[in-house]
């Protein structure tokens, strides 16, 4: 291989990782902002929407962080006297404080110095003290997690400390402690507009053709993960009836939030209904014991949990009014129902013809010998299949 084509080769490699890591980056932002959106709709609870950040391995929603730190606060008033200055500084902190954005609080914890201010008196007799107190200060920070927060608050700090040297305010010796909460953000409050995603930096793998291929094979599985983690993660919410709702409208809802991301549409199936009428030799004995026999008897055709083997639930009842006995013992109608959702069939007709003979050949297996009345088969509707599997749908 040429060293132009060995370049060609990785340059090509190198486009389809950036392509790939992009593709992700912009998937993971439209998923978030589409699941906010779907929360501050109250069309899902906001557990869920946590869980399916967590799964999808994306950014969780923000909280309301409370950031202590210990401080010296310094500033300048005017009291009547020394005992005055040194009691309400116990107390009080100038209104300044109180008026900032973001907002902070603070708490004077005790009474460090009040020094008498040089030129500082009035014609009134007030004074000028310089009052020192330990304090405790409080700011509240949103992110979406502690360390963001943590790094937040002296940055909301440092952005007071020339407002409040305008004023004669002092803040040093800083001690910031740990933080506390986190409360909730109001739904309402968070931002769920998409945000613009940067153009992926790759480091350079010039010559190293292993290297380049590795790369692009990692951005293209990592993106390849995402996208089945989010199908299947709404394929959950779907069958755990966490929405709720009749299934075909919120089955609808789920798609649109699938097909808006780029993802396919979930899998369609025929809703096919088949009735078999037969009747039961149930022995000899009361009317009911007859009936009970043909219970029995139909238990191996009755499921009311659909699987690979059996894709339906069957169940049906015994019709005692149109019974008859004779010298074989009772003979009992019966009628059986299954609900099937069949996929994979083109047209109405096809699909009744399926599950007729599903049903046929499932009758036959369990009551070998019996005759089949009759076997009617139709269609109620067709929709988003009832039985979808996270894995593999």
């Amino acid at each position: 291989m040429t060293d132009e084509s060995l370049a060609h080769q990785i340059r090509a490699l190198h486009t389809e990782t950036i392509a790939a890591i992009e593709q992700r980056q912009t998937l993971a932002v439209e998923a978030r902002s589409a699941l906010i959106t779907a929360l501050q709709n109250r069309l899902i609870c906001r557990p869920g929407c946590e869980d399916a950040l967590a799964t999808w391995g994306l950014e969780p929603l923000p909280q309301r962080w409370t950031i202590s730190a210990q401080a010296q606060l310094s500033h300048t008033r005017s009291h009547t006297n020394h005992d005055e200055a040194r009691e309400q500084a116990r107390f009080g902190v100038p209104d300044d404080l109180r008026l900032l954005q973001p907002a902070i609080a603070v708490y004077p914890r005790h009474v460090i110095d009040v020094t008498p201010a040089a030129n500082g008196s009035d014609q009134l007799g007030s004074q000028e003290y310089r009052i020192t107190a330990q304090v405790t200060l409080h700011t509240w920070v949103t992110a979406a997690r502690e360390a963001d927060a943590y790094e937040a608050a002296p940055a909301i700090l440092e952005g007071h400390l020339r407002v409040l040297a305008d004023a004669g305010i002092t803040v040093t010796g800083l001690t910031w402690q740990t933080a506390h909460g986190p409360d909730d953000v109001p739904h309402d409050d968070i931002d769920a507009n998409a945000r613009t995603v940067d153009a992926a930096q790759l480091p350079d793998l010039a010559g190293d053709l292993t290297a380049a291929t590795a790369a692009r094979d990692t951005a293209v599985q990592d993106l390849a993960d995402l996208r089945r983690r989010i199908r299947a993660r709404a394929i959950r919410a779907l069958i755990d009836d966490e929405i709720g709702g009749i299934y075909q409208h919120t089955a609808e809802r789920i798609e649109r939030f699938l097909v808006d991301l780029g993802l396919d549409r979930l899998p369609r199936a025929h809703h096919v209904t088949v009735v078999a009428d037969l009747t039961l030799p149930a022995g000899a004995g009361t009317t009911r014991e007859a009936c009970d026999a043909a219970r029995d008897v139909m238990r191996a055709a009755t499921t009311s949990s659909p699987d690979e083997t059996r894709p339906w639930t069957a169940y049906g009842w015994t019709i005692p009014e149109y019974a008859t006995c004779d010298h074989d013992g009772w003979r009992i109608p019966w009628r059986h129902e299954y609900e099937m959702q069949l996929r994979g069939h083109a047209t109405s007709d096809d699909a009744t013809a399926a599950a007729e003979a599903l049903a046929r050949a499932d009758l036959t297996r369990a009551l070998p010998g019996i005759d089949l009345v009759t076997v009617t088969a139709s269609v109620e509707n067709v929709g988003i299949d009832l039985y979808l599997d996270p894995d593999r749908d």
